[in-house]
């Protein structure tokens, strides 16, 4: 089946011709009409609103903490014994919020009417007790359904351990050997982790991007042309052994919630990972980095934008047909135009974020350490700026690089060889993602302690900071080494995650025992042979969490890093750097987002709009599937008064909004949806593959698109149909 899919990724008809910085040139080419008002009145691009994507991180930063996946009673039950409140583990309440808010008219406008919130439930790893859950908000496209855009990001804050998994599958709610006392070892390790850095920074980035394309269509008195996925991908935080997080929501997605025939398959995945602190963002709201703070010379924080390698590399090998390599090297054209679009786009959102500010950010620390070139004490008033935003800045702080570590959730859908991105704030502290000035010393460098706000993340944070092991090599090793000679074992003990090497040359895994110090230093034996070849001299260091309860990622901290204060004015008010970091980012994936070849624009409906999803979504092993037209809309957003008629592509026939239909055999089936309002009709259609047919798909247009005598004979069979009950 793998073989057959990538052959299909040569036959999607992706279309990039226009880009985001050329948005009102694709409204015209793909007919949407005007909005009322003047032209000058329209937008001609989505613009991010930096208050309301602030707002929705302080919220939920606020109200919703932990969010452990998992460990917080059954999902479809709210008045489960086991949900935990929302202080001690939010998981539950965070989705809930999130998806009765994408769906809010009143919050994103009219078209939000179009959207339609599903659950994706299943069962992590490790024990688990209750299921996770990819939560998903769809709206369907106007002319071009059956292709989609997925704008993702992770939810989860905190792996449980092995011991709490235990407690909170026991059955029973005791203090001693129950669910009470997992809740309290829950509580105490995670005291004031809001996740606001890791995890809800990025979903706070796609409700804005969500929030600003909405209020675009609306604006313009458009609609997407493509359907548009807003997800939750869950679970993404449970540990491997060598110390990763395991990414589970998102593998479960690409392995089960993307068909396989010609409609349903994904022309761009976005996602939004840890932001916040990177560019235009400078340290402290200053631009002296902590342990550097009497020279100077240390830039902003670095964002990392990691898009599908254009050829296959380490992370992603060509090794055969249906693996990752190979499929992208069969979707390679699509790829290619990604990258370029994504190039442009970024661009695209520096010069848009230049204009708005004048190319430059303040640096408004109120503190004062006595060092040249801070602010000045006493102060007053006067918050001295910085340039940012320059062109020249895009390649140095931003710059679109293939994907060479396969960290994030991408993995899973850059495997199968779709378009897409990564974008991320600080991963580790070195010279790569803080662009040290040539004059700071390595041991400056590398004085971190780990884990503070995210995936490996590095700071120095004051004296007699708890440090994990931290070393480097003291000699070259190579690809298939399992011994690694390191300059010093202080802190380095057997079982411990670690990473060796810095930025797109990283490699992770696990200690299996720690020798004694030699002439070539002291030899730390891996549990798995290394990947890759390393240099003497580059950090070899422990893949360690925060110290427990000595700082939290809450939203104070995060605008601390960012801006060198815990907030603004307000406690709900964001300090100018973070806001910047956080808006630059989305403002130019909004743009990215509403080029044509990924969702455009095209006239806003006149009649209802037909779509339709099966479970399960691959039915592969399965003759019965189920087929849910709940996505269906009429013309103004509503879901009342419609009817629906199915044509099974066997030769039979169905009404109503969701129905099972059982095949005889195994077959590819042209599946038709007609859904009527009034005497207007509108009409989708998908290929399924039942039962894991031989042979490829019947001959159907991708976007789900009929030639004029196909609606005209399935609109004629649908009145008669439906008349008939």
């Amino acid at each position: 089946m793998r073989a057959h899919r990538s052959a299909r990724r040569r036959r999607w008809p992706v279309t990039l011709g226009c880009v985001a910085a050329m948005l009102p040139l694709c409204l015209t080419a793909s007919g949407a009409t005007a909005a009322r008002g003047s032209a000058a009145a329209r937008p001609a691009a989505p613009t991010i609103n930096a208050d309301y994507l602030y707002s929705q991180l302080y919220t939920m930063s606020k109200a919703f903490s932990y969010r452990i996946s998992g460990a917080d009673g059954d999902p479809r039950t709210v008045a489960d014994p086991f949900n935990l409140p929302p202080t001690v583990n939010g998981w539950q309440e965070l989705f809930r919020y999130w998806k009765s808010h994408l769906t809010d008219r009143r919050a994103n406008t009219r078209l939000a009417g179009f959207a339609t919130a599903t659950d994706h439930y299943f069962r992590r790893a490790g024990g688990y007790r209750f299921d996770s859950d990819d939560a998903e908000v769809t709206i369907p496209g106007g002319s071009c359904a059956g292709q989609r855009v997925l704008l993702a990001a992770h939810p989860d804050e905190t792996p449980v351990p092995t011991d709490i998994v235990g407690l909170i599958d026991s059955g029973t709610t005791s203090g001693t050997t129950g669910f009470g006392a997992a809740r309290r070892h829950i509580t105490g390790s995670n005291l004031g982790n809001e996740g606001a850095y890791d995890g809800l920074s990025g979903v706070a980035l796609t409700m804005a991007e969500y929030h600003a394309l909405l209020d675009w269509y609306a604006a313009t008195g458009t609609y997407p042309k493509r359907t548009l996925k807003v997800t939750l991908l869950d679970a993404s935080r449970g540990r491997t052994g060598d110390g990763r997080f395991s990414r589970e929501g998102a593998a479960y997605y690409a392995d089960n919630l993307i068909p396989a025939g010609p409609q349903g398959q994904y022309v761009l995945f976005a996602n939004m990972d840890s932001l916040g602190i990177d560019y235009p963002a400078y340290h402290l709201g200053t631009e002296f980095f902590w342990n550097n703070v009497a020279g100077g010379g240390v830039g902003p924080w670095f964002t990392f934008v990691k898009a599908t390698p254009t050829a296959p590399n380490q992370a992603y090998p060509d090794t055969g047909t249906g693996s990752a390599g190979a499929n992208i090297t069969a979707n390679s054209p699509a790829i290619g135009r990604l990258r370029t679009d994504l190039q442009a786009a970024v661009l695209a959102g520096f010069s848009q974020q230049g204009a708005k500010y004048n190319f430059s950010v303040p640096l408004e620390n109120p503190l004062r350490y006595n060092q040249t070139g801070q602010a000045p004490n006493p102060y007053g008033g006067v918050v001295p700026t910085k340039p940012a935003y320059l062109p020249g800045d895009q390649p140095r702080y931003s710059p679109v690089r293939d994907d060479t570590d396969a960290l994030e959730d991408e993995k899973a859908f850059f495997d199968k060889g779709i378009p897409g991105f990564t974008v991320a704030g600080v991963k580790n502290s070195n010279a790569d993602e803080n662009p040290y000035g040539p004059s700071v010393p390595d041991a400056t460098k590398a004085t971190p302690v780990i884990g503070y706000a995210g995936n490996q993340s590095t700071f120095q944070l004051g004296n007699n900071t708890p440090q994990p092991g931290m070393t480097t090599t003291a000699a070259a090793t190579t690809a298939g080494d399992t011994v690694v000679p390191v300059a010093a074992v202080a802190n380095l003990a057997a079982g411990q995650p670690i990473f060796i090497g810095t930025g797109v040359d990283i490699e992770y895994g696990q200690i299996r025992s720690v020798g004694t110090a030699g002439a070539a230093g002291t030899g730390v034996t891996l549990m798995a042979p290394l990947a890759r070849a390393h240099p003497g001299g580059v950090p070899f260091t422990v893949d360690e969490n925060q110290p427990v309860g000595y700082l939290s990622d809450s939203i104070e901290h995060l605008n601390y890093f960012a801006g060198g204060a815990p907030h603004g004015l307000r406690p709900q008010q964001p300090t100018e750097g973070l806001k910047r970091a956080l808006e630059l980012p989305a403002q130019w994936t909004s743009l990215l987002l509403a080029g044509d070849g990924y969702l455009g624009a095209t006239t806003r409906p006149d009649r209802p709009v037909a779509y339709f999803e099966t479970t399960p979504a691959r039915p592969d092993t399965t003759l019965t599937v189920t087929f849910d037209a709940g996505f269906s809309r009429d013309a103004k957003g509503g879901g009342n008064g419609l009817k629906y008629y199915w044509d099974f592509g066997d030769g039979t026939h169905a009404v109503g909004k969701q129905v099972t239909h059982t095949y005889h055999r195994a077959v590819y089936a042209d599946v038709k949806l007609a859904v009527g309002h009034g005497r207007d009709w509108g009409l989708y259609r998908q290929a399924v593959a039942v039962d894991g047919p031989a042979g490829g798909p019947p001959p159907t247009n991708p976007c789900g698109t009929f030639t004029q005598d196909e609606s005209a004979r399935l609109i004629s069979a649908a009145r008669k149909g439906t008349d008939q009950r």
